[in-house]
């Protein structure tokens, strides 16, 4: 079981990612926006985080850089529904493990959350 939190301001994104995340035995916790997600990854542990590139806001890329500059263990994988090389190219210089485009399919997540927690 691991401990995942999804940073997207897609409210139903959210619910469904949640449910997936649950049936598959892991612990999910959800957050809207860069700050919320900043505050939560204070209270809590957690195994990884997903984030949405696109965020109304400090984005993706933001949270990314932040979460990595004070939880630096948490791999980050990135969502994003627009294909976009050189914001994929940022993304990785800046530590993302893994990106995943919309809509995810219920598979890759299950097999992203193994990838990125294998020993």
């Amino acid at each position: 079981m691991a401990k995942i939190l999804l940073v997207d301001d897609d409210v139903e994104f959210g619910i469904a990612f949640s449910k997936i995340l649950k049936s598959e035995g892991h612990k999910p916790a959800v957050a809207l926006n860069t700050a919320e997600g900043l505050k939560t990854l204070g209270k809590e542990k957690f195994d990884i985080i997903f984030a949405d590139l696109s965020m109304p806001g400090e984005n993706g890329l933001v949270l990314l850089e932040k979460s990595k500059k004070g939880f630096p263990d948490i791999p980050v994988v990135m969502i994003t529904a627009f294909g976009d090389w050189d914001v994929y190219a940022k993304a990785i210089e800046k530590g993302a493990v893994k990106f995943v485009n919309k809509p995810v399919k219920k598979e890759e997540i299950v097999q992203i959350i193994k990838d990125v927690l294998a020993p």
